[in-house]
C-alpha cells in the first residue's frame, strides 16, 4: 500500500490481485462491500443514490453517490449520523500489470478541517489513513481469496 496525504486528506493505493471489472463488483455489491468496508452497507451505486455504512462499533456513516464511471471511478460524500466528520471518498481503478490498483482518495471540506488542522496537516491525514488502512487489507485479501 502506499500513502500520499492530499491537503485536507489523504490519498492511498493499494495492488489487487483480481482484474478491474472483478474489484469493480467488490466496491459496488453490497455483499462484497460488507467483506470489507463495513459490518452492513447499503449501496445505491448511481448518482444521487445513498450509502449507509453501520460498524459493529455503533458507528453510522450516511452519504450521497455522486459519481459512478463503471470500473474506473466511484465517490461520494458521506458524513456520521450525528453530522460530524463530513468527507468526500473517491475511489479510482487503475489496470496494472497483475490486476488493478485502487486509490482512495478521502478529503474534507475546508470548513470541517478548519484551517489549524490544515496548516498541521499530519494529524488529519494519519488519522484519514488510519481508518483505510484495514479495509483496503481485508479487500486486498477477498480478491486473493476469490482468484484462489
Amino acid at each position: 500500500m502506499t500513502l500520499l496525504r492530499s491537503d485536507p486528506g489523504v490519498t492511498r493505493s493499494v495492488d489487487l490481485e483480481a482484474a478491474p471489472a472483478e474489484v469493480w463488483d467488490a466496491l459496488i455489491e453490497e455483499t462484497l462491500l460488507r467483506e470489507w468496508l463495513a459490518d452492513e452497507v447499503e449501496l445505491e451505486p448511481e448518482p444521487g443514490g445513498e450509502i449507509v455504512c453501520r460498524y459493529a462499533d455503533g458507528e453510522e456513516r450516511r452519504g450521497e453517490i455522486e459519481l459512478v464511471e463503471e470500473a474506473e471511478r466511484l465517490a461520494w460524500s458521506w458524513w456520521r449520523e450525528d453530522g460530524e466528520g463530513p468527507s468526500r471518498v473517491e475511489l479510482v481503478l487503475d489496470a496494472v500489470a497483475d490486476g488493478t490498483r485502487l486509490t482512495v482518495i478521502e478529503t474534507t471540506p475546508f470548513e470541517a478541517a478548519g484551517p489549524l488542522l490544515i496548516a498541521s496537516g499530519s494529524a488529519s491525514a494519519q488519522l484519514t489513513a488510519n481508518v483505510w488502512a484495514a479495509p483496503l487489507a481485508r479487500l486486498q485479501a477477498s480478491t486473493r481469496l476469490v482468484l484462489a
